[in-house]
Order: C-alpha cells, then structure tokens, then sequence
C-alpha cells in the first residue's frame, strides 16, 4: 500500500519545495513595495539579476531622479521623466566596448522630456558597486557615411580607477574632434593632467599633446598654484586659457570648503587673443580658496609676456588688469544681487574705451573716444542687432 502511494507522496513533496523557492525568489526581486527600494538595496539585486525591469522617476533638466514613479505612462506625463535599467554588455554602443570587461555591471539612464528621449547616460560598477565608468551621449547621423561603425557621437566618457579617481576623460565633438585629458596622482593626490586632441581626418584614433597642467600644493595639502606647459605653438581661446578643471577626488585632498570643481577665470576679449609658444608656460597662482589671483606666461626662455591680476569679493572677480610691457588694461565688473553681471568697464592706461550694460537678454555696448560715447550697439541672446554710431 506505501509503495502505491510512494510516487505520489514523493510528487507532492517536490512540488511543495517548488512552490517555497518561487516564492522566495519573489520576495527577494520583487518585495511587495519594489519602488521604496534604495540605491543600495537595487544595486545589490541587479548583482544577481543582472537585466532587472527599468525604474522610472520624476526628473528634472540634470536627470537627477526626484521621486519614483510606479509606471512608464505615468512617470512620462511630467516634464522629465528618467528610466533606470540594466543592460548586456552585447547591447552597448561601439564606443564604449573597450572599457567594459566582464566584471562589471552595465546600468542605463534614460532621459526623457516631454516623453521625447533626449540623453543615455552609461554607468559601469564594479563589484563594489564603485562607478568605473560614466558616458553621456547623444547620437547623430553622418550625413556623408551611414555605417554604424562610423557613426558620429557628442558627448563625453569619464574613466576611474578602483579608488575612484578620475584617471582619463574624453570629450567627443559633432565635428569628430575629441579632447582628451588624462590626470596623475601621487599618494591620490592629483599632481598633473595631460590635454591632447585628436585629428579627425586621420584614420586612426591618435592624440597629440597641446599642453600639460602641473599642481602645486602647501604642506597643508592646499593648492598653491598651477604651472601650464605648451607642447605646441598654438592659439587658445579665453574659455581655453582660463578654464582650471579638477577631477572630484581632488576636493577630498584641499582643506577648503569654498573650493569647487571647475573654475573659469575671467579673461575679457577686450584684452586680446591669446598666442603661446612651444615650451612657454603659464602659471596660475591662487589663493587659501582656490582663487586664481595671478596668472603669468612665460616665454620658452622664462621672460614675462604678460601679467594678469584678478579682484575677488567673496567667489565674483570684481576687476582684472593685464600688464604687458608698457600697456595696462582693466576691466571692471559690476552684478546685481542674484550674482549676475550687469556691467562691464574696459580702460586702457586709464583711459574708459568700453563699456557694456546687460538689461535682461540685452547687452548694451558702448564705445568712447575721449570719454564721449561714439558708437552704440545692441546685443541680443549674442546677436547684435542694431549699431548707431554717435556724432
């Protein structure tokens, strides 16, 4: 009689313990309330299921996600909405497959505005859940070549290392050129970045060295002063010359809170382009803050070109002057009390040449001779649109 019942019972039994692992596995991937789970708690299960379903948010234009939303339709009925999801390493685009190895995790943020998709942002973590990798892109199509192998990108690719130090960071343009910088650390603190830039009309993906930012620091780990290098005769534009980018683990070395990432120093056009020669150099010197108050180039030989002091009030440079040789130029800077800057005033060995108003979109220029105005001209969005010149 027990053994007529045996395969029964034994079936009976096998389908219980199937019944209890399908709904442990439920409760582990999908709890009850699965869009309370934290950033932590959905790491740790996309480790063992590595294409879980996308999250959807609220978002705003940075793509930050503001407030989990339960469904796609709803989550894009918003201004931004943002999907976070998983992905195969087969389903990456051809640019990033040489930074992906089979320890990582790939995860995909998707932007959306108005439920039209406008950003992929690319994540690669480690098993440590340590960012190895960070890619925002927009594609577009060549017009002249259609092969997806040579499909045109803009956008940009930041690699780390285990500790998370920014170690090379890409920046790809719609014309083909990309820039890359590559940083040095000496016991993690950042001591050099390398700034090279690509040919877009070579075949190969080769980068030529422009110039090589060196870091100076006190023996309170804060930063002295930067010391440029030019590889090359070249031509740099204000943005160029006076743009200081530092990688974010470098804020964890400098003992200074008002310190920030990126620091673009006011250089006016109205003091000229800017022309280096191979093996000058331009050195930045800053402040406790971090705030550039001189900034000299250096002929290949060491003799000063030229000398730029900067004003600061609080995190604003109120004036800047350029000496070079006998010629002084001064700008002068005036902001309302949002921080924007209403007024600009250039003189030239003290002599007012230039001044410019800012009213909402317009800017108003005006130029003097003799302390009288002789030409007006009105700016707007950057686009001038009327000039009068003044008898």
């Amino acid at each position: 009689m027990i053994k007529k019942y045996f395969p029964v019972v034994t079936l009976i039994l096998l389908l219980l313990v199937g019944i209890i692992a399908l709904t442990q596995e439920l409760e582990i991937f999908q709890p009850e309330n699965n869009y309370e789970l934290q950033e932590e708690e959905y790491l740790n299960i996309i480790a063992y299921d590595p294409k879980m379903p996308a999250r959807w948010f609220r978002s705003n234009t940075g793509g930050m996600a503001l407030e989990e939303i339960q469904s796609r339709l709803v989550a894009l009925r918003n201004e931004f909405a943002l999907s976070v999801e998983s992905a195969y390493s087969d389903e990456l685009p051809w640019y990033l497959f040489n930074y992906y190895n089979d320890e990582f995790h790939i995860e995909v943020r998707t932007l959306y505005k108005n439920t039209e998709q406008i950003r992929t942002q690319w994540i690669f973590r480690d098993i440590n859940n340590n960012t190895r990798l960070n890619a925002v892109f927009l594609e577009i199509e060549s017009e002249t070549n259609l092969d997806y192998d040579n499909e045109i990108v803009k956008g940009f690719i930041e690699v780390y290392n285990e500790d998370s130090y920014l170690i090379t960071e890409y920046r790809y343009f719609e014309n083909g050129s990309i820039n890359k910088n590559v940083n040095e650390y000496n016991n993690n603190l950042l001591i050099r970045t390398t700034f090279s830039k690509n040919d877009p009309e070579a075949a190969a993906e080769i980068f030529n060295n422009e110039y090589a930012d060196l870091y100076r620091y006190n023996r309170s780990l804060s930063l002295r002063s930067i010391e440029r290098f030019f590889y090359k005769d070249m031509q740099m534009s204000p943005e160029e010359m006076t743009r200081i980018v530092f990688p974010r683990r470098i804020l964890d070395s400098v003992n200074d809170k008002l310190f920030i990432s990126e620091r673009l120093n006011i250089y006016p056009d109205f003091f000229g382009d800017v022309f280096v020669k191979r093996n000058s150099k331009m050195i930045f010197e800053t402040d406790e803050r971090g705030r550039i108050h001189r900034q000299t180039l250096y002929d290949e030989e060491d003799n000063v070109i030229w000398l730029v002091r900067n004003t600061w009030s609080n995190n604003r440079i109120v004036s800047t002057t350029k000496t070079e040789g006998e010629t002084l130029l001064l700008a002068e800077y005036t902001y309302n009390a949002a921080g924007d800057r209403i007024t600009e005033r250039n003189l030239k060995n003290g002599v007012l040449e230039r001044v410019v108003r800012a009213e909402g979109s317009m800017e108003i220029e005006e130029l003097y001779m003799n302390n009288i105005v002789v030409m007006r001209a009105i700016w707007e969005d950057g686009r001038k649109i009327s000039e009068t010149r003044i008898r």
